[in-house]
């Protein structure tokens, strides 16, 4: 069973072989009778592009027609989990902190004293 991006993915590379196949097939185009290699590889990657653009369309037309659920892989919720755990037990001033570091360019020497400052006031020192 195939993914929604794996599906989407193969359909880029099709677009893409296509792509390259249409431009051999105009090179070959300008010198009609000199270069044959052109114009058949030109046309061999045409046909491959389509070929897997209706693969990809095949298989999307099957999932959407019998329902097939969407499964999606254990590591990707597996690292959400813990990343909405690890927001969750952030404090405020660990949040602004964040948040400052994403908005503003900050000196790294003074991010280092924020961060120790933090440090310290969370140690009890």
């Amino acid at each position: 069973m195939t993914t929604p991006t794996l599906q989407t993915g193969l359909g880029y590379v099709a677009l893409m072989i296509c792509g390259v196949g249409l431009m051999l097939l105009a090179v070959a185009g300008r010198e009609a009778d000199k270069d044959r290699v052109a114009t058949i590889a030109g046309l061999g990657f045409l046909v491959l592009g389509i070929v897997l653009l209706v693969t990809a369309g095949g298989w999307d037309l099957y999932r959407r027609l019998f329902r097939v659920p969407e499964s999606e892989p254990a590591d990707i919720e597996t690292a959400q989990l813990s990343t909405n755990t690890a927001v969750i037990e952030l404090t405020d001033t660990e949040r602004a902190l964040i948040r400052l570091l994403r908005t503003s360019d900050v000196p790294p020497d003074v991010v280092a004293e924020a961060i120790r400052g933090v440090m310290e006031r969370r140690m009890g020192r």
